[in-house]
């Protein structure tokens, strides 16, 4: 915008400078020939009063060296005898002989000639003024060049005030779209000082009131998120009760972790928004090897094939916490189960790849994937599987399975993708970046 304007501002001042300039150049150069036509003029008629008194070449001589032109060279006298007195260059016939009667004004050579009759009783006299191109634009160019030096002197100081007033404005705009770009990032405190310009200082506001509605729209969601997970104990005090009362260890060890990942919401839900915490770090293949360990159990009772490829010895450090990473593979192995017949194959992969471009964009290092491959009846749409929200015919899904896998992939810096698998069935697999230090 400040370009803009400077290019406007300059590119008008120019125009109104240009339509200024040329007329008064033309005028200048006018005046110039015109002041230099009547100066000789006067000094052709200061020699009519000598002429009628005299017709002596002396006398008529004395009177033409005092005035401007005489004393310059150029003025010339031809007597009624044809005498010529002064300037002696030659006469051209023909003027001469028009010149005896009437005025009149000639292109001659350099310059401009000026012939004029003066008639003394039955003689006629007859006065020619020479003015040379020099002294017809005399003062013209220091004029010209004068002009000039304001024309510049003028878009500058134009262009200097636009460029003032573009600062202005674009330092306003400038900062607003900084604080957008910083709401943008994740920094909800971000705020805007509203500026003196009208138009942005209540863009600003308005900027600066959308951010304080996503703030709280926020706190209700989290609200909304605590008040729900609180629910949820009493149908899981219940369900303890039943569990302790079967003596079935496996199925107390199963509600264990349902409360303590109720426990998890409910503490995420009620942290401060603006609370900035450290990014975890856990062993990926820890936890792959133990969610397979954990599903194996249903995979029995299902009667499914079931392969774990862990090709790193040692630990696989990623950017996000053993209960991410463990939601987002329970809901892999939990879409297997829950989208593919009884006895289908599946096969659980870890690798990690050293190479920089192996990984998610962006990444620059080595990057651990986890794929999940299975024979079922495969994907028609990767994008459908995706749609976070959208709700299976065939099944009770909610369809945040692979949302919540995608978003806990992307918090680590990852990428989550979704392809036709080698078993005949669909792949999933997540990218992570592994952590430093």
């Amino acid at each position: 915008m400040r370009r803009r304007l400077l290019a406007i501002t300059v590119a008008t001042t120019a125009l109104v400078v240009v339509a200024f300039v040329i007329p008064l150049a033309a005028l200048v150069r006018s005046v110039a020939h015109d002041r230099a036509v009547s100066s000789a003029e006067h000094d052709m008629a200061a020699m009519a009063p000598t002429l009628a008194a005299t017709d002596a070449p002396i006398d008529v001589a004395g009177s033409m060296a005092v005035t401007a032109t005489g004393g310059d060279g150029r003025l010339t006298v031809w007597l009624p005898d044809g005498t010529q007195v002064g300037d002696d260059t030659p006469a051209d016939g023909p003027a001469l002989a028009l010149a005896r009667r009437e005025a009149f004004s000639v292109r001659s050579g350099g310059g401009v000639d000026l012939y004029t009759p003066v008639v003394t009783g039955d003689t006629t006299s007859v006065v020619r003024a020479r003015l040379p191109d020099a002294l017809l634009s005399r003062g013209v160019t220091r004029s010209w060049t004068a002009l000039a030096l304001v024309g510049v002197a003028l878009v500058a100081a134009a262009a200097l005030i636009a460029d003032r007033l573009g600062r202005s404005l674009t330092r306003e705009a400038t900062a607003l779209a900084a604080t957008a770009r910083t709401l943008a990032a994740g920094d909800p405190d971000a705020r805007v000082a509203p500026g003196t310009t009208p138009e942005l200082g209540d863009a600003a506001r308005a900027l600066n009131r959308l951010a304080d509605r996503i703030d709280e729209l926020r706190s209700a969601e989290r609200a909304r998120v605590a008040d729900l997970s609180h629910r949820i104990r009493t149908p899981l005090t219940a369900l303890r009760l039943d569990a302790e009362a079967a003596g079935d260890p496996d199925l107390s060890a199963d509600v264990d972790r349902l409360e303590a990942a109720v426990t998890e919401v409910i503490r995420e839900a009620q942290r401060p928004l603006h609370d900035r915490t450290v990014r975890a770090r856990a062993d990926l293949a820890a936890v792959v090897r133990d969610r397979a360990a954990f599903w194996d159990a249903l995979a029995d009772d299902d009667g499914r094939d079931r392969t774990l490829v862990v090709e790193r010895v040692g630990e696989v450090p990623v950017g996000l916490g053993e209960g991410e990473l463990a939601a987002a593979l329970d809901a892999l192995l939990g879409n297997v189960f829950q989208h593919t017949p009884e006895g289908t194959a599946y096969r659980v992969t870890l690798t990690v790849a050293a190479s920089p471009g192996a990984g998610p964009a962006g990444s620059g290092g080595p990057v651990a994937e986890v794929r999940v491959d299975d024979a079922g009846p495969g994907i028609d749409d990767a994008e459908d599987m995706l749609a976070r929200g959208r709700t299976s015919d065939s099944s009770r899904s909610t369809g945040l399975g692979l949302d919540i896998a995608r978003r806990a992939t992307e918090a680590a810096g990852g990428s989550l993708r979704v392809e036709h698998s080698d078993l005949g069935g669909t792949r999933v697999a997540l990218a992570f970046p592994l952590a430093e230090g």
